[in-house]
C-alpha cells in the first residue's frame, strides 16, 4: 500500500505540472521548443533523464544480472555519443535556429533528404516511444501487483496528458524532476546495496569470474558490433537534437548536452553493474527472474528494501520510462506538425493551427503508441530495432553536414541514405549467421557508398 500511495502521488505531481506549464503556452515555438530559452543546467537534467528510460535502467539491469559487467561497458556508448554530441555538434546545430531534424537535411540536402529524414524520424520516434511505454507498465505492474494492462493505462494515460497540455515546456519541467529522482534513487539504492553486500569484493567473490569477463557471452566480434549500434543508434536522434534547438545559445547548448554525457558516463554504468549483479546474487530475485528476464530490477527493490524505499523506487522507475517517452512525445508531434502539416499540407498555416496539430497529434500517437505496447513487450528488442534503422541512414548526413559540408556531396549523401536503408532492411530481413549487427553492416554501406560517389559529385563541381 504504501509503494502504491508513493507512485500515486508521484502522478499527481506530474499531472500538476503539466496543467502548471500550459498556462504558458503561448505559440507553437513554445510549444515545440520551450521558447528556445533554456538554460544549461535544465538541459543537462533533461537530456540525462531522456537517456534514462526504459531500455537503459530496467534492460541495462536485466542484462547485467544475465551477462555481467560487459552489459553496463557496451551502454558507455550512449554516454560517450552525448559528449561528442554536446562538444562539437550542439553549439552548431543551436546557432541554425531550426526546428526539427528534417529541416537540416533540407537545408544541407535537398528535398529528396528531408523526405528521407522524415521517414527515419517517424520510424524511430514511434518504436522507441512503444518501447518507453512498455517499460513503464512492466515497472508499474511488477512492484505494484497490478496486471500489465492496467500499469499501461495509468502511466500511459498520466505521460499523454501533461504532454498534450503542455508541450515541450511540461517535458522539461518533469524532467528535472524526474532526473533528481531518478538519480537519488539509483544513487540511493546502489549505495544500500553494496552496503548489505559488505562491499564490492565481497559481491565480486559470490559471484565467481564469469559476471567480470569483458566480453561477457559474446563474441569480440559481437560486443563491438553492440557498441557500435549503441553509439550509432543513438547519436543525433530527435529527442537530443531537439535538446540543441531548446538551448538559450550555442554556449549553453554544449554545456548542457556535454555534461549529460559526461555525468551518466561516471554514474550510470556503475549503478546497473551493482544493481545486476547484486540481483544475480539474490535467491529471490533469480526465482522472480524466471518468469521473465525484465522482471529482475523491481524484483530486486520489491524483495530487498523497505516499502517505503521501495515506493520511492517505484516513482524512479517509472520517471525513467515517462522521461523518454515524454520527450519522444513531442518530437513526435514537431516532426508531424513541421515536416507533414506545414511542408506539404498548409504552408500558410497561422501559429494557432499548427499549436492544435502538434497537441492532436501528441494525443492520438500516444493512444497509438500505448496499444502497440500492450502487444509488443520486450523493451531491448524493440530498441535495437529502431537503433539498427537510425544509424545506417542518418548519422553519416549528419556527420557531412556538420563538419564536411560541401553543396555538390549532396547527391552522394542521398545516394548513401538510400543504399544504407535498403541494405539494413535486407540484413535484417536475411537474418545472416554471424554476430555482425545490422547497424554496424549498414553504417558501412553508407560510408562506401558515399565514398564510391564523391568522384562525381568532384567532376560535377569541375563542369
Amino acid at each position: 500500500m504504501v509503494e502504491l500511495t508513493a507512485l500515486i502521488a508521484y502522478l499527481a505531481v506530474l499531472l500538476w505540472i503539466g496543467v502548471g506549464s500550459a498556462r504558458r503556452i503561448r505559440t507553437s515555438t513554445d510549444y515545440t521548443l520551450a521558447g528556445r530559452n533554456v538554460p544549461w543546467v535544465v538541459l543537462l537534467a533533461t537530456t540525462a533523464a531522456t537517456l534514462i528510460g526504459g531500455g537503459a535502467s530496467v534492460g541495462s539491469v536485466s542484462r547485467v544480472y544475465e551477462i555481467g559487467v560487459a552489459a553496463a561497458l557496451v551502454t558507455c556508448a550512449w554516454h560517450l555519443q552525448l559528449i561528442f554530441t554536446g562538444l562539437w555538434a550542439a553549439p552548431r546545430l543551436r546557432a541554425l535556429d531550426l526546428v526539427t531534424v528534417a529541416d537540416f537535411f533540407e537545408l544541407k540536402f535537398g528535398r529528396v533528404a528531408r523526405a528521407l529524414a522524415t521517414a527515419h524520424c517517424l520510424l524511430f520516434l514511434v518504436g522507441a516511444l512503444v518501447a518507453q511505454m512498455a517499460a513503464m507498465a512492466t515497472i508499474t505492474a511488477s512492484i505494484a501487483g497490478i496486471p500489465y494492462g492496467t500499469a499501461l493505462l495509468i502511466g500511459a494515460a498520466v505521460t499523454i496528458f501533461y504532454s498534450t497540455v503542455g508541450g515541450m515546456r511540461a517535458v522539461v519541467a518533469t524532467d528535472v524532476l524526474q532526473f533528481v529522482v531518478l538519480v537519488g534513487g539509483i544513487a540511493a539504492a546502489s549505495g544500500m546495496l553494496i552496503f548489505q553486500q559488505g562491499g564490492f569484493l565481497p559481491l565480486a567473490e559470490q559471484l565467481g569470474q564469469a559476471h567480470f569477463q569483458i566480453t561477457g557471452h559474446w563474441s569480440v566480434t559481437g560486443a563491438v558490433s553492440l557498441f557500435v549500434a549503441f553509439l550509432l543508434g543513438e547519436m543525433f536522434i530527435p529527442t537530443y537534437t531537439v535538446r540543441c534547438f531548446i538551448a538559450r545559445d550555442a554556449r549553453q547548448a554544449r554545456l548542457g548536452v556535454a555534461g549529460s554525457g559526461l555525468f551518466l558516463l561516471l554514474f550510470l554504468p556503475i549503478a546497473t553493474c551493482v544493481l545486476g549483479l547484486s540481483a544475480a546474487a539474490h535467491p529471490e530475485v533469480q526465482q522472480a527472474a524466471a518468469e521473465g528476464v525484465q522482471q529482475v530490477f523491481p524484483a530486486l527493490v520489491r524483495t530487498t528494501f523497505h516499502p517505503a524505499f521501495a515506493g520511492v523506487m517505484i516513482a524512479a522507475m517509472a520517471a525513467a520510462a515517462m522521461s523518454s517517452a515524454d520527450s519522444v512525445l513531442s518530437c513526435n508531434a514537431t516532426v508531424v506538425m513541421q515536416d507533414i502539416y506545414r511542408r506539404t499540407i498548409n504552408p500558410q498555416a497561422a501559429d494557432r493551427t499548427l499549436l492544435r496539430v502538434a497537441e492532436w497529434t501528441t494525443l492520438g500517437t500516444g493512444v497509438a503508441a500505448a496499444l502497440l505496447a500492450y502487444l509488443y513487450q520486450d523493451i531491448i528488442s524493440v530498441l535495437v530495432f529502431v537503433y539498427d534503422f537510425w544509424a545506417p541512414g542518418m548519422v553519416l548526413p549528419f556527420l557531412v553536414g556538420l563538419f564536411w559540408y560541401r553543396p555538390e556531396r549532396a547527391p552522394a549523401v542521398v545516394a548513401s541514405m538510400a543504399a544504407a536503408t535498403s541494405a539494413t532492411i535486407l540484413w535484417l530481413w536475411l537474418d545472416p549467421p554471424g554476430d555482425l549487427g545490422a547497424a554496424l553492416f549498414g553504417f558501412g554501406v553508407a560510408v562506401v557508398v558515399f565514398l564510391a560517389a564523391l568522384p562525381f559529385t568532384r567532376r560535377r563541381r569541375v563542369s
